[in-house]
């Protein structure tokens, strides 16, 4: 990691408006940077354990581009009012057996789980591209492909180790683990102290103050 890059990102964490809402157990924090880009987490009131992220970017003139849109995009979490949609001129349904990927983190890992994958456990290759800094998952049938990365070791620039992967395969789920390096755990600590000035309201207050 480089000094660099992890005091940049906490700068704009810092810099950013911010509304904070104890809600159902959870702290919701929801964030508004310099360029109107919005980003929501919800954490674990008791563990501060992150279970959701959430990102949208909106256009300053107001105007949809094909960059900006009104849909929150899913880093970690899953958007579960989405449901499978259906094509009205065909009567068709998106498929239900669709792999279905997302991010759950852990205390101590990011934790990858890609449901609807019913291969074995020796079916699955995963390795890491140093070069783009991706994790790429193959199947030996060629059935499935999947490169993705973790935007918190991109941010602060973190090298990508094989000793810190792992994987296992229940429920026709496969969850790959990635185990957090130190920096990462010191990193988070900052967040959650900077947090802890923060006037977080209750369900139920009037609406959140931004600070």
């Amino acid at each position: 990691m480089t000094a660099t890059a992890k005091s940049v990102w906490i700068e704009k964490l810092k810099t950013a408006k911010k509304a904070g809402l104890l809600q159902n157990d959870r702290k919701k924090i929801h964030y508004t940077f310099d360029d109107q880009t919005e980003m929501v987490e919800e954490y674990d009131a008791t563990t501060n354990v992150l279970l959701i992220r959430k990102w949208r970017q909106k256009s300053s003139t107001g105007l949809k581009t094909l960059t900006t849109s009104d849909s929150w995009i899913f880093e970690v979490g899953q958007n579960y009012e989405t449901r499978p949609t259906m094509d009205n001129t065909l009567g068709m349904t998106e498929s239900t057996t669709t792999p279905i990927f997302s991010r759950n983190d852990k205390s101590d890992c990011f934790e990858i789980r890609i449901r609807n994958l019913p291969y074995s456990i020796d079916t699955y290759q995963l390795t890491i591209d140093k070069d783009k800094r991706e994790f790429v998952l193959r199947t030996t049938s060629r059935k499935y492909f999947k490169r993705f990365s973790i935007a918190d070791l991109d941010r602060l620039n973190l090298p990508l180790e094989e000793t810190n992967l792992s994987y296992s395969h229940a429920n026709n789920t496969l969850i790959i683990c990635y185990k957090k390096p130190k920096a990462i755990l010191d990193f988070e600590k900052q967040v959650h102290d900077e947090l802890k000035k923060l006037n977080m309201k209750k369900e139920g207050d009037s609406d959140c103050a931004v600070s």
